[in-house]
């Protein structure tokens, strides 16, 4: 329920029951929230299931029991309808101000103001109130209205207080029968002028069999009952959108989840979860990813629930699992498609939760998708769901769509585990360098001494920003088996000639290394006393400099402290620089 305002009578949630905290302790109270608890439970079941349904038998007991006990002691119980409570005796018992699934708005909205049963209640009576509600969620607001079906029903022990919307909102009591609403309808003739040709027509009726004379009755309306206001126009266009909402379905989860903790049969429980796939799908093809996601954590926690029989634990299995089938993948990838907008943290929300069965559809929706965002998603979630599906992934190493390849070895990657080495030694030697650089760094992440020979046979690749890959990629698996390669390519004659970024990589895996045996062939470079102009010189004094400071051990920080002290002014800087971030400095 949404958090109230300021100055508002503070309620505790029950799925709808939102009971006063402040109620009084005296049992007449205690009686009427009681018997409002259940009357709501009764009416989400019966809204929810057919008629014939076992599970309302209980409802169909229980509730005359409740008026009965009530209505002996205090002769009548009379609740007060505002827009979003009902009250007893000005004490609120039950509040819900999301006008999609308030009862009391249902009834507020068609004017009723109040209720009273009075005692002889009949169960009739209570079956055909109940009928009247469940009938009120599918009735045409323009064609006809909740009173109206009050009226029909010709209670006798029930009355009600209403407005006539054209009254200025002042309440009048409803007549408790439809002979008395008969008793009191008054008839007077049109005093605006009549067209004649639509004379003609009534007189074209009242010669129909179908409609005899003795039947056909004046017309009686005020005329400008029909012209509608700009302010009515908006009202009921309000009042259309609200019932052709397409989430207006959603209310029902509630009442499912409340009648699936208390069901014991297993048809009906079926029945139940069924309608939670249903609202399922809804979510997902109006996009509401988070909606979908809350509903799959609520199965997921009622899973956990002790005492569970066998038959609820399988039927909850599989409603979980048939969350990532692929029909319900299929939709999620035409709302993605079709809608601008879409929040992706809500929609990786409800990826994480999916099952291994999900991890072939999205792999499907990969190879579809065009959106780079929405794939990253997909990707993210699928090395979190596929953690045990590497073979799965495997057998889509060479499709022939390099993109979704590429996104294979990333999810490979982060799954981080060796048997993907034979996947993704494919995709390093791929015609397309953007799989290539993608498969080395997923053989960084995996690490290990087969992935450490793949990297460095990366350091020779004819793309310089794979080379750099590679490097970088040595330093994070931090195996001295890649020290020497490593080395043997900084100090070979054209390496200084490459790109910065290039040189900088290399020099940044051999400090990630961190390993002593590099730093003879590092002071080495840092004593020399020229290299290729002033600007390249600064540049991998600088490199050569951090990079000692990262290996951090005392030998490497005794060079850097002899060369803060050289005459070489570029020497100099670059130790001092390199000193300032050094994890032992002096």
């Amino acid at each position: 329920m949404p958090e109230e305002g300021p100055g508002e009578k503070e309620a505790l949630d029950l799925g709808g029951e939102a009971l006063s905290e402040g109620v009084e302790k005296d049992e007449e109270l205690l009686l009427a929230k009681d018997l409002v608890s259940l009357l709501i439970k009764a009416i989400k079941a019966f809204r929810f299931y057919p008629s014939d349904n076992p599970t309302l038998k209980g409802f169909q007991e229980e509730l005359p029991k409740k008026f009965q006990l009530f209505l002996d002691r205090y002769q009548s119980f009379v609740l007060q309808i505002s827009e979003f409570s009902f009250s007893f005796k000005e004490k609120v018992l039950y509040e819900d101000r999301d006008v999609k699934r308030s009862l009391a708005f249902i009834f507020y909205r068609d004017g009723l103001r109040e209720l009273r049963f009075m005692k002889g209640l009949e169960k009739w009576e209570i079956y055909g109130f109940i009928d009247v509600i469940s009938r009120s969620g599918n009735m045409n607001q323009l064609e006809d209205d909740f009173v109206t079906l009050m009226w029909e029903k010709d209670f006798i022990h029930i009355g009600y207080l209403a407005t006539d919307e054209f009254l200025n909102e002042t309440p009048i009591l409803v007549p408790e029968s439809v002979g008395q609403f008969k008793k009191g309808l008054a008839s007077q003739p049109l005093e605006h002028e009549v067209d004649t040709d639509l004379s003609e027509e009534k007189e074209g009726l009242a010669m129909s069999p179908a409609m005899p004379a003795d039947e056909i009755h004046p017309f009686v309306s005020d005329p400008s009952t029909y012209s509608l206001t700009a302010e009515d126009v908006e009202r009921l266009q309000k009042e259309v959108e609200f019932e052709t909402s397409p989430t207006f379905v959603f209310n029902v989860v509630d009442t499912v989840f409340e009648i699936m903790a208390l069901e014991k049969e297993q048809e009906p429980y079926q029945d139940a979860v069924n309608m939670l796939g249903k609202v399922l799908d809804a979510y997902l093809s109006l996009s509401e990813f988070k909606e979908a996601g809350n509903l799959l954590r609520r199965v997921y926690i009622l899973l956990k629930t002790p005492g569970l029989k066998p038959w609820q634990v399988e039927i909850l299995q599989k409603l979980i699992l048939g969350a990532g089938e692929e029909r319900r993948i299929e939709r999620i990838g035409r709302a993605v498609e079709n809608e601008e907008g879409i929040r992706l943290e809500d929609l990786s929300g409800y990826l994480l939760l999916l099952q291994r069965n999900s991890v072939k559809p999205l792999i499907k929706l990969l190879g579809e998708w065009k959106k780079s965002r929405t794939r990253r998603v997909v990707c993210d979630a699928l090395s979190d769901i596929g953690k045990n599906a590497v073979e799965t992934f495997g057998s889509y190493i060479e499709d022939s769509r390099w993109y979704l390849v590429r996104n294979i070895t990333y999810i490979l990657g982060r799954i981080g585990k060796e048997e993907a080495l034979p996947y993704l030694q494919k995709a390093f030697h791929h015609a397309e360098s953007r799989v290539r650089r993608e498969a080395v760094q997923a053989l960084g992440l995996i690490g290990g001494a087969e992935a450490v020979g793949l990297l460095v046979k990366a350091l020779t690749d004819e793309e310089s920003q794979i080379r750099a890959m590679g490097a970088l990629s040595l330093g994070r698996a931090g195996r001295k088996a890649g020290l020497a390669p490593l080395l043997e390519i900084v100090q070979s004659k054209d390496f200084l000639k490459r790109e910065s970024s290039e040189i900088r990589a290399f020099f940044d895996s051999i400090g990630m290394i961190g390993s002593d045996e590099s730093i003879p062939v590092l002071r080495q470079m840092l004593e020399r006393k020229s290299w290729f102009g002033r600007g390249r010189s600064d540049e991998v004094y600088l490199a050569v400099a951090q990079t000692l400071a990262a290996i951090g051990t005392p030998e490497a920080v005794a060079i850097l402290e002899s060369g803060r002290k050289s005459k070489e002014e570029s020497i100099r800087q670059a130790c001092i620089r390199a000193l300032r971030g050094s994890p032992n400095p002096t």
